[in-house]
């Protein structure tokens, strides 16, 4: 008997969770490894067109159930209605769609260009291991812009952060240390900043919305921008030049889309669904190994001090997201 993703919380099948985190935290970390070969034949810009295109197309026919077939009278909305209100009421409200557009912007379509450069310039485990700035960033934007309170832990997990960015980029300061492209560093870290607020708007302005609206919407949206930019830059080019290369190069993409980003964001909201947003979270502790880890078999040079940053970027994360006792 096939198992249902609405078991995932019964005794029979409580492994379940454990292996969709582990599952999602070895597919988000092969992301890295994914963009660096899709650059092999594509732009960075063709790239994250290509991978966020492919995953609203994906997730296109939710787009389609909440705005044409299934636009009224949804549970989840009529849960939150004054029980003496019968009156049919949308799911997106207009006031939603400006903060849809921008967690598909700012959680899309922006980090997706600027990791793509960055594999350009910085190895695919770096990128993985700088990643895992999120948490912090995210709790820091959430103090910071939508007055949510700092926790103890959270203060020493921002420190534990700043300790594993001295031992990352540290070295590349002294003389004779080794380099780390600055700007292949920041690519990375502004992509985890613009993560951090995408989360914040998802949890503060969006909460109100069921979790597949948050997730199709955004990415239409972006295809849509994303689908003009690939016509613009001649993407069909590509396979006029070398047609084994660009195929090769649209394999890792397409998983990258359809995979990567669009199905691994549907099993995310099932987990949060069914568990609950910081049981789900925990892949984060698997994304920068398992990036690191295709970075070592694609014989990429991660030196001494990356690994000890690792080390203390995990811990942060751990301090971020522990409760308070």
């Amino acid at each position: 008997m096939a198992i249902k993703i609405h078991d995932i919380c019964s005794v029979k099948y409580k492994w379940l969770p454990v292996f969709l985190i582990i599952l999602l935290g070895c597919v988000w970390g092969s992301s890295f490894i994914m963009m660096k070969r899709g650059l092999e034949a594509f732009s960075p810009i063709q790239v994250a067109g290509l991978r966020l295109t492919l995953a609203g197309i994906f997730l296109f026919p939710w787009f389609l159930k909440y705005t044409v077939f299934k636009p009224y009278h949804h549970p989840f909305i009529e849960e939150h209605l004054p029980k003496n209100d019968d009156s049919k009421v949308k799911i997106v409200q207009p006031k939603d769609y400006f903060y849809l557009f921008m967690s598909g912007v700012l959680g899309n379509a922006i980090p997706a260009l600027l990791f793509s450069f960055a594999g350009q310039r910085i190895p695919s485990g770096l990128s993985g291991i700088l990643n895992a700035f999120t948490p912090m960033f995210t709790l820091l934007l959430g103090v910071w812009l939508f007055k949510d309170k700092l926790t103890k832990n959270g203060i020493y997990g921002v420190f534990i952060g700043l300790a594993g960015a001295l031992f990352l980029f540290g070295p590349s300061l002294l003389k004779g240390g080794t380099k780390i492209d600055p700007i292949g560093a920041c690519l990375p870290l502004i992509s985890a900043l613009l993560y951090g607020y995408n989360i914040n708007i998802i949890k503060h302005k969006l909460s109100h919305l069921p979790s597949m609206v948050k997730t199709a919407y955004p990415f239409v949206f972006v295809a849509i921008l994303y689908s003009v930019i690939l016509w613009k830059t001649d993407v069909a080019h590509v396979w006029e030049v070398n047609s084994d290369l660009a195929w090769n190069s649209f394999g890792y993409l397409f998983l990258l889309g359809f995979v990567g980003s669009a199905l691994s964001m549907v099993i995310f909201n099932y987990l949060i669904l069914h568990t609950s947003a910081l049981v789900a979270s925990t892949n984060t502790f698997v994304i920068p190994v398992t990036a690191v880890m295709w970075g070592l078999l694609d014989k990429e040079v991660l030196t001494w001090n990356i690994f000890i940053g690792l080390g203390f970027l995990l811990t942060a994360v751990y301090m971020v997201m522990k409760k308070e006792a």
